[in-house]
């Protein structure tokens, strides 16, 4: 989908992929990660042509995951690919390229959601704790950020890192959705 300038949402072309997908995020201007559903290959590429292939360089866990267990996003500027593991508290960071990984595990992220990047940092929105843990891309927790909400599940952070959205995930009561304005030191 394109977006101009008055907000106008044009539908460029639908694509069928042969794995259910849970989260995206751009790769470049051709292709796109995704994270995938029930499927060993935790984060896949997919073309704007339609053709998918895993990220050769990476080896995932040999596991599946069900819907809201595993999220992913990609910070091109870093070239590191972070993903989500709900079920076992920590935070997958590959270096794309490389193939290098590193686990972040600590007690302040529990139940990890949605997770987003920027600038150097990733965001996790940590149903758990409340709160929203800001790392580096190295794995070095830099701030846990009390958003003053139960359940933070999604989120969002613009490019420049000046911005963040952060929605709950508590079912049958309406969702919250909070904009931060973000100042680093």
């Amino acid at each position: 989908m394109s977006v101009d300038g008055k907000s106008s949402i044009t539908l460029m072309k639908t694509l069928q992929t042969s794995t259910e997908v849970y989260s995206i995020c751009p790769y470049d201007v051709n292709r796109f990660i995704v994270g995938t559903l029930g499927d060993r290959r935790h984060a896949r590429m997919i073309g704007l042509n339609g053709q998918e292939s895993d990220i050769h360089s990476l080896t995932f866990p040999d596991k599946t995951y069900d819907a809201g267990y595993c999220h992913c996003t990609y910070l091109p500027s870093d070239g590191v690919l972070a993903v989500t593991e709900c079920s076992d508290n920590t935070v997958q960071l590959y270096q794309i390229g490389s193939g290098t990984s590193r686990t972040v595990k600590d007690d302040r992220i529990q139940r990890p959601a949605g997770i987003s990047g920027a600038q150097g940092r990733v965001f996790v929105a940590c149903w758990g704790t409340d709160t929203v843990v800001e790392l580096t891309v190295q794995g070095e927790i830099v701030k846990c950020h009390d958003v003053g909400m139960v359940g933070p599940h999604t989120i969002s952070v613009t490019q420049d890192g000046g911005r963040m959205v952060v929605a709950d995930g508590v079912f049958g009561e309406g969702t919250t959705i909070k904009l931060f304005k973000m100042e680093y030191a």
